[in-house]
């Protein structure tokens, strides 16, 4: 009987078991991916992911929501604010107040800002504020957009480079076999294996350095796509669009001037900085709430003996009127303060109007100086591939050996991977670029 009942317990684990296993396969089977699945992903899903699932661009968000409901919280200060309690109290003698209120059974009162011109300053304030948040979100998703952008073409570049270095491993190794049998028949010096052998080591270098980058891009666009890190991507060929043969320096400095997100964060904190300039200077004038209360009394606090007459509702309505007098230390320091801050933000938006200029013109420079070492590294790559066609034709004449073949192969990968890196970088001047001037996502929408 007790091993009838470990057979029925053992049957049931393995059902379950199998079940759970069934329900896994089937899900990833809905969803048409695994973790060991690679998912194929191009480059306007990459960058539509990013902004969708990026924290960073949810944090921004967030910064936004905040500002906004700073404001929402003064400007609800000119709507009615109502409170009902209760002031319940014994009392021994005269009924005394409860936190300003006589103690009542029932209370409720009201507030609400009439005029106040120095808080209509604080919400036009905390409005610019938001503005300024709106605009730093901006700035957060083209900062994203490039960052995800680079690491897809560089992920891409890698790949394309690993694939010609493996190619190529083959040719250092036939040529360091043929070095050796050279050197074995006396055609060759010792050393000529040695040469042959750091070769060999250096392209195997070159092998694992590439894997490696491989790894750590495919792991960052992972996490600023939002892909879990179990799943393995795979790129598709993706270029960045020409720039305008009559793009400018000085046109594109006037662009990022314009439209550059960072700077115009900080154009929207001066007019909050202004606003809060002039709040202070609108402390001086009088303030006006309408106000309002209604207390249900009780005669347990001895109303009918201090008061002649007891009634149970009492109810009052007005208005409050504040009118500063004498506060002209406070007022100075606090104005002090706000005019260091406006100053502070002016002389932060110059430092980044001269920053963002500089950096336009250098890019451009970078833009240009790569496109001309790709030119090069093209005509390179060319120069080898047909050295490459000679070098053959010569050794099926006979007026070439092994090695020669060889050779000019290795040269043939070597130079597709300088022309894989020359694109790159070209391409990397051209996004950031884009990203200063504010364009990016108008080209990767």
């Amino acid at each position: 009987m007790k091993k009838s009942r470990q057979t029925i317990l053992r049957s049931a684990v393995v059902l379950f078991f199998l079940i759970g296993q069934a329900s896994l396969l089937s899900a990833q089977q809905a969803s048409g991916t695994s973790p060991t699945t690679p998912r194929r992903l191009t480059l306007s899903e990459a960058v539509s992911l990013a902004l969708r699932n990026n924290p960073e661009i949810r944090l921004a968000a967030v910064a936004v929501s905040r500002a906004d409901a700073e404001r929402q919280e003064i400007h609800s200060q000119f709507r009615p604010q109502i409170f009902a309690g209760t002031g319940l109290a014994a009392t021994y003698g005269f009924p005394l107040s409860i936190e300003g209120s006589a103690p009542s059974i029932f209370q409720v009162a009201s507030n609400q800002v009439l005029f106040n011109r120095s808080l209509r300053d604080s919400e036009r304030q905390a409005g610019q504020m938001r503005e300024a948040a709106g605009q730093s979100l901006e700035g957060k998703r083209d900062d994203i957009v490039a960052a995800t952008v680079l690491a897809y073409l560089d992920l891409g570049r890698a790949r394309r480079s690993l694939d010609s270095v493996r190619g190529s491993a083959e040719n250092f190794l036939a040529a360091e076999q043929i070095v050796e049998e050279r050197v074995r028949a006396g055609l060759d010096t010792p050393i000529e294996t040695t040469r042959a052998r750091l070769n060999t080591a250096r392209s195997n270098a070159d092998q694992v350095g590439l894997e490696t980058q491989i790894e750590l891009l495919e792991a960052r666009l992972r996490s600023l796509t939002g892909i879990p890190q179990t799943q393995s991507i795979l790129t598709v060929p993706a270029e960045v669009p020409l720039a305008d043969p009559d793009e400018s320096p000085d046109r594109l400095v006037s662009l990022a001037l314009e439209r550059n997100p960072g700077l115009r964060a900080i154009a929207e904190e001066i007019q909050a900085r202004e606003f809060a300039v002039k709040s202070e200077e609108s402390s001086r004038w009088p303030r006006i709430n309408l106000v309002g209360q209604y207390g249900l009394f009780s005669k347990y606090n001895n109303y009918e003996d201090y008061f002649q007459r007891f009634q149970r509702h009492n109810a009052t309505l007005g208005v409050s009127i504040q009118v500063p007098v004498y506060e002209r230390e406070r007022r100075a320091a606090r104005m002090s303060k706000v005019e260091t801050d406006l100053a502070e933000t002016r002389y932060r938006l110059e430092a980044t109007q001269s920053a963002v200029e500089q950096q336009v013109h250098q890019l451009w420079a970078d833009r240009e100086q790569q496109a001309a070492a790709r030119e090069v590294a093209r005509l390179e790559l060319e120069l080898a591939r047909r050295s490459v066609e000679v070098v053959l034709a010569q050794f099926e004449e006979g007026r070439s050996n092994r090695l020669a073949v060889e050779q000019a192969r290795i040269e043939e990968a070597v130079r597709w991977v300088s022309l894989y890196q020359a694109e790159y970088r070209a391409e990397a001047a051209r996004v950031e670029l884009l990203r200063v001037t504010g364009e990016i996502r108008s080209v990767f929408p």
